[in-house]
């Protein structure tokens, strides 16, 4: 029995990080927006950048928020878990009501330019859009598609 425990353990690794990458993101939406994310304040322009960065990590880098929290630890500022989640979730009322962090965010995906964050921009895109818009645009991509299969 205490063998089949350690072969479940070896099953689960941690996942790494791309380190690079993350400080690649941090330092870029310090440049963009003058404001640094770690600045322990509950300014409000903060708190929108500090929840953006997040945002990226969680839906570009795929971090979880545990990893997030220790990142955040690792660049002086205190916080929990359960912080982060709730800065992640409150992203789009931020947008909602602060044009510029979505301004900000697009400009992050394009300059970022990796795989991860075209997909990211096209899931912001979608979720944004009216159903109807979405239901044309699948109908347009298929019919394109079919045509295409014809003319072969």
């Amino acid at each position: 029995m205490g063998d089949a425990i350690k072969s479940k353990k070896k099953k689960y690794k941690k996942k790494v990080y791309n380190q690079k990458n993350i400080e690649k993101i941090s330092k870029l939406i310090k440049d963009i927006t003058d404001v640094n994310p770690f600045e322990n304040t509950r300014k409000q322009e903060i708190i929108e950048i500090r929840s953006l960065l997040i945002y990226v990590m969680r839906e570009v880098e795929g971090m979880t928020y545990d990893a997030i929290k220790n990142f955040f630890i690792r660049k002086g500022r205190q916080m929990d878990h359960a912080t982060a989640l709730h800065s992640y979730r409150n992203f789009d009322l931020y947008c909602r009501y602060n044009k510029k962090i979505e301004f900000y965010y697009h400009q992050i995906l394009d300059k970022f330019g990796t795989g991860e964050a075209r997909k990211a921009q096209a899931k912001s895109i979608i979720e944004k859009a009216d159903p109807a818009e979405v239901e044309l645009f699948i109908y347009m991509y298929e019919k394109s598609e079919n045509e295409k299969e014809w003319s072969n």
